[in-house]
């Protein structure tokens, strides 16, 4: 009597999970992950003040890192006018050399590109745009409604720095209200309202304070007849 033998094929491994294989068991068969860097948002500021960055980095496979800051003129500026509290040379990542602050004498456009790197590898973002403007060199400004019903106002601001004070130093024969006023940050401008108390001439002098620190002052006249002028 006969047996028939049968015969048995090894069931063949799918290429895929060869692939794979290979990839999670050979060290170094799979690439890491590159760090990344964002070097925050824009920041415009007067010439000579800081402007504050923020940064941050990441790293998906949890390496250690270490960040610099790249500088490139994009218009009108000289790097050789700022200062800089941050690294320009590799260093470890700290909370400072992510958030560290530009101040730049010369107004003009300056781009600022954090770079981190992990050992092997390393990711900029397109960087961060600072921009200096040309610093305030005037004071604000006084302008006042003509007459109406004997009640008038009178207009201080400053359209680049803002108005951060003011203080009405002396009146004479006019009742002006508010008396002062102080804003952190500095206001576009500030409405005072003000009347003659009685006939004839009348006086009052206000001192103000603009957001770039520039003091002025201005007088306002009130001549017998009623008509009025401000000066300064």
């Amino acid at each position: 009597m006969s047996t028939k033998v049968q015969s048995w094929r090894r069931p063949a491994v799918p290429v895929l999970i060869s692939v794979l294989t290979v990839l999670l068991l050979v060290p170094g068969a799979a690439s890491a992950a590159p760090p990344v860097a964002e070097s925050g948002p824009d920041v415009t500021v007067v010439a000579g003040t800081d402007a504050q960055l923020s940064g941050s980095v990441s790293d998906p496979d949890g390496d250690a890192l270490e960040i610099r800051w790249l500088v490139t003129v994009v218009s009108e500026g000289d790097v050789s006018s700022c200062t800089f509290s941050g690294p320009w040379s590799w260093a470890p990542v700290t909370a400072q050399g992510l958030s560290p602050s530009l101040s730049c004498t010369q107004p003009g456009s300056y781009l600022l590109q954090l770079v981190v790197g992990d050992g092997t590898s390393s990711d900029d973002d397109t960087g961060a745009l600072i921009t200096f403007t040309d610093p305030d060199t005037s004071p604000a400004t006084c302008t006042f409604r003509p007459w109406i019903k004997r009640l008038t106002s009178l207009r201080i601001g400053d359209a680049q720095s803002g108005l951060a004070s003011y203080t009405v130093l002396h009146t004479y024969n006019i009742a002006v209200a508010p008396m002062s006023g102080t804003w952190s940050p500095p206001t576009s401008s500030q409405t005072l309202q003000w009347l003659r108390t009685r006939r004839g001439p009348g006086l009052a002098l206000i001192s103000h304070t603009n957001g770039a620190g520039r003091s002025g002052e201005c007088v306002l006249f009130v001549r017998r007849d009623g008509t009025a002028r401000v000066v300064g």
